[in-house]
């Protein structure tokens, strides 16, 4: 489900809005050089990866041509040890604002585990909550992982360790739905589905006749048993192709995301199995795009220990034909043939046929910590080619795995939903803020919207500084594109929308959002719980990116409740509109800081059937310093009934460092008290 934000510019009048080195030699990765890295992991007879390796010890050739290696970093990151003991408790609350200007680790170990809920069962599904909660538990700190569900229920980015325990809510609440139930009344497979109606196959549509005609309770001939068999299996495939598709998309957006990260990146695919499609071009798409972003994909296959196929199973209804015997016993593999050749053919490997996904899953992220960086200048050639990579080790007993090439050119990539082109569906879906365009973001939550939703206001301000900005008329005009998108954590429901600002600012007005930024602000009806935000600002004349990513919370709408208070030290052109919201939370020590907050869920007095509610407040600094205080008093109802209060506190003057607005309510009626507390900075640059 997406619900739509309502998009507003909020500004003043003047535009418009719709490793180690070796000592040998030192090459190093350059800044600023286009260079083909290649990530290798090299492990030896036990798969225990090798530590200690030289650059010399490599040798790397592209489409059989040997390449000298020019930079080089040998990476080895101790495993961390699993904390004994109950899992931590959640993480304090998110920040209250969110910029892509604090710097990220992007050589961080990046993993993005896809939860493949469309092919897990019921039992599957557990086991593979198990495996990923293990792998959760035991991942490093500065670890980025993403949790995606291929059914679009998740899609979630966490640091370790601050985010553990809200990628382990999430996937408490994950289950399987491999099959429809309209689907399941029958005994056939996803594969054998697939070779009946796809390829026309005799000897599979015999077996699974001849199966069904010894499981019947009732008489039917041959014609009447292989109609049912064609029937079934024509349902059954067009469920194979949907959920197939839809896995396969999510893959490559998985792997898509982590292209602009240098370092081991690892999709780890936790799956039953997709049986392997050739007719499905999302199989190509997904080896193609782990060539050109550089990521290997593992899979894990959650049906755990399994010797035989499902003919000799305690389900069957019936002993196996001799004639079907060598179909039978093959039906385990090929049901994950697919997600199988994907992991071989991206540089990863298969965890399967074990009922200790746990062990599996926790080797991936071994092989991850312990790897070796090698980067080349790629020679000039025709770009629109396939080249071929192959990296050896000069070590007796040893194996290398690393991707196996890459595209000369990634002018290929297409949008995969939406409107969307591929650059922001990237730039959407990966853990790491973009910084091409600075930006910087806030939530405010407010009254009630709609029944059960609060009324919330998402504020991102954009730097203009790093817009290309043209002159046209005596004013300079740029357009913005933005996009929005907030998963709800609980139920992995999506809200956000697409839009596009359109900017014609006058030379006063150009000069004021150099120094403030220009906010934008979304609103939109959303109901409790723990939100990610992630948004994306794209310049259409200079083509520059920003992203950044907020977590926020709607809290329970019941009882007595403030608002989150707005701070700013400017205030709405229009008189008696009270500050104007405002991502920023650092000021300068001059001027009046404004201060609005609105109180909700007071009782009413029977007598008056109006409410009686008090506020004060104090601003503190960190070390208890009171800076401003003001007694309670009664709040009286505005026109519109809202209880609401606008303060300021003079700034002048004011000791840099960083502050508190304490805000103190009582409803008199019945001595309930509310509070809030909103931290801010006071310093010389606070306007920008």
């Amino acid at each position: 489900m997406r619900a739509p934000f309502t998009l507003a510019v909020l500004a003043t009048v003047g535009f418009t809005a719709p490793g180690q080195e070796p000592p040998e030699r030192r090459p190093v990765f350059p800044a600023e050089t286009e260079l083909v890295t290649v990530d290798a992991v090299v492990i030896d007879r036990e798969g225990v990866p090798v530590t200690g390796l030289r650059v010399s010890d490599f040798s790397l050739s592209e489409d059989g041509v040997r390449q000298e290696i020019v930079a080089f970093e040998a990476v080895d990151r101790p495993a961390p040890a699993e904390a004994p003991g109950p899992a931590p408790v959640e993480a304090a609350p998110p920040p209250r604002v969110s910029s892509n200007r604090a710097a990220q680790t992007r050589t961080a170990r990046a993993f993005v585990v896809v939860f493949d809920d469309l092919h897990l069962g019921v039992a599957e599904a557990v086991r593979a909550r198990e495996a990923v909660a293990a792998f959760l538990k035991s991942a490093a700190d500065g670890d980025w992982v993403t949790l995606v569900a291929t059914s679009g229920t998740s899609w979630w980015h966490a640091r370790m360790p601050a985010g553990k325990e809200g990628l382990l809510r999430i996937l408490a609440r994950l289950t399987g739905r491999a099959r429809t139930a309209e689907l399941t009344t029958e005994p056939i497979s996803d594969y054998e589905a697939m070779r009946i109606v796809r390829d026309g196959d005799p000897l599979v549509l015999g077996h699974v006749a001849r199966r069904w005609h010894a499981a019947a309770t009732d008489v039917l001939s041959d014609r009447e048993v292989g109609s049912r068999v064609l029937d079934t299996a024509a349902r059954i495939y067009l469920d194979v192709e949907r959920r197939n598709q839809e896995t396969l998309e999510t893959l490559v957006r998985a792997i898509a995301s982590l292209a602009d990260v240098r370092g081991r990146k690892s999709v780890i695919l936790v799956s039953g199995g997709l049986v392997h499609d050739p007719h499905l071009a999302g199989f190509r798409e997904v080896v193609a795009e782990s060539r050109r972003a550089n990521a290997a994909l593992y899979f894990v296959d959650a049906r755990g220990l399994t010797a035989l196929g499902p003919d000799f199973t305690a389900e069957a209804r019936a002993p196996t034909d001799l004639q079907d015997m060598s179909l039978a016993l093959g039906a385990l593999s090929v049901g994950s043939e697919g997600s199988e050749s994907l992991a071989a053919d991206t540089g990863g490997f298969s965890v399967r046929n074990r009922n200790d996904l746990a062990t599996g899953i926790r080797a991936i992220a071994r092989e991850s910590s312990t790897y070796y960086l090698l980067g080349y200048a790629p020679p000039e050639r025709r770009r629109d080619h396939f080249r071929r990579i192959e990296v050896k080790v000069a070590r007796e007993g040893v194996r290398v795995r690393a991707r196996k090439g890459y595209y000369a050119t990634v002018a290929d990539r297409k949008a995969r939903r939406g409107s969307l082109d591929a650059a922001l569906r990237r730039a959407l879906d990966s853990p790491f803020d973009l910084e091409g365009i600075p930006l910087r973001t806030t939530a405010h939550v407010f009254g009630q919207k709609a029944p059960g939703q609060g009324r919330v206001l998402i504020t991102t301000e954009v730097d203009v500084r790093a817009l290309e900005l043209r002159e046209e008329g005596g004013s300079s005009v740029d357009t913005l594109e933005y996009r929005l998108v907030a998963a709800h954590r609980e139920t992995g429901a999506l809200h956000g929308g697409d839009q596009r600002v359109s900017l014609r600012l006058r030379p006063e007005a150009r000069e004021r959002l150099l120094r403030t930024w220009l906010p934008i602000t979304s609103e939109a009806a959303l109901p409790p719980g723990r939100y990610q935000a992630r948004i994306v600002v794209r310049d259409t004349n200079r083509g520059l990116v920003g992203s950044v990513s907020h977590d926020f919370e709607v809290p329970p709408l019941e009882g007595l409740r403030i608002s989150t208070p707005v701070l700013s030290d400017r205030l709405r052109e229009a008189p008696g509109t009270g500050p104007e919201l405002i991502a920023r939370r650092t000021f300068a020590p001059a001027g009046v800081l404004h201060c609005r907050f609105e109180v909700y869920g007071a009782a009413k007095d029977p007598a008056t059937g109006g409410p009686a509610v008090s506020a004060g407040f104090t601003v503190r600094r960190a070390d208890g310093t009171l800076l401003a205080a003001a007694g309670a008093t009664r709040i009286a109802p505005g026109s519109d009934g809202i209880l609401a209060r606008t303060v300021g506190v003079p700034l002048d003057g004011a000791p840099r460092g960083p502050y508190e607005m304490i805000v103190v309510v009582e409803d008199e009626l019945n001595g309930h008290t509310a509070e809030v507390r909103e931290p801010f900075v006071v310093d010389p640059a606070g306007g920008s």
